[in-house]
């Protein structure tokens, strides 16, 4: 279930999970022997029980809206969940109000994904293979070619694949089997960095911070605050005396 469907459906979730609380709960009892030995406490916890077609749904809909929401990545504090989601059936009072829950979700969604990036790229860098430019560009070389160095000035003819990192492919130009050609001042900051690192005939692969890539504005398929990689073979170069 994908992260924009867990609002409507997290009432039901919520709601389910706080009467499961509510009724599975442990109690002891206490069995006193007739001789003089210490008496002893065993706690026997109750089993909730699905006894129609409502409580069989309610709880459905609680286990898909709990792993949707594991998948999320959110730290939740289930408390403030289950009390939010409660006074909200109730048509109570909450301490947030609905025109504001939006941009605190937008705004945790974003420090995540910041978040990740830079967990990434710190552990990243620490591989030996990987070099960091002074700007924070990460990249290694898969294949070192012997052409001639592009300047940034000049026109290109790469073949690329992008990824965010989690592996999610969002453009390819292997798959459409089309070279891509453009002038290097016309693209993110992390290709104007990377791409004269590279000769004719050189693939490299770049790890791109946010702030090199789209920052912090949405593009496409690319969320707002994504870490980008990049594997890019460079093809051609058509020098700007040329064009």
């Amino acid at each position: 279930m994908k992260l924009k469907f867990l609002i409507p459906f997290a009432i039901a979730a919520g709601f389910t999970v706080n009467s499961v609380q509510a009724q599975v709960k442990k109690s002891a009892k206490t069995i006193k022997a007739n001789t003089n030995h210490a008496s002893s406490a065993t706690t026997i916890p109750k089993v909730f029980q699905l006894t129609n077609a409502q409580d069989s749904l309610s709880y459905a809909l609680g286990i898909d809206i709990a792993n949707s929401l594991k998948e999320s990545g959110f730290e939740l504090n289930i408390a403030a969940l289950t009390e939010a989601l409660s006074k909200k059936l109730k048509n109570q009072p909450t301490l947030i109000e609905d025109n504001n829950t939006s941009s605190i979700i937008s705004s945790a969604m974003i420090e995540m994904r910041s978040k990740s990036g830079r967990e990434f790229l710190e552990k990243n860098k620490e591989r030996t293979e990987v070099l960091v430019t002074p700007e924070g560009l990460q990249y290694e070389v898969i294949e070192q070619g012997t052409g001639a160095y592009p300047l940034p000035s000049d026109e290109v003819t790469v073949q690329y694949k992008g990824t965010l990192i989690d592996g999610t492919v969002f453009d390819s130009s292997y798959d459409r089997n089309e070279p891509f050609t453009f002038k290097l001042d016309r693209v993110i900051q992390g290709w104007k960095l990377g791409i004269p690192l590279m000769r004719i005939g050189s693939k490299y692969k770049f790890y791109i911070p946010y702030n090199l890539a789209y920052g912090e504005r949405a593009t496409g398929a690319i969320p707002a605050f994504s870490t980008l990689i990049f594997e890019i073979e460079l093809l051609g170069i058509k020098k700007n005396s040329e064009i």
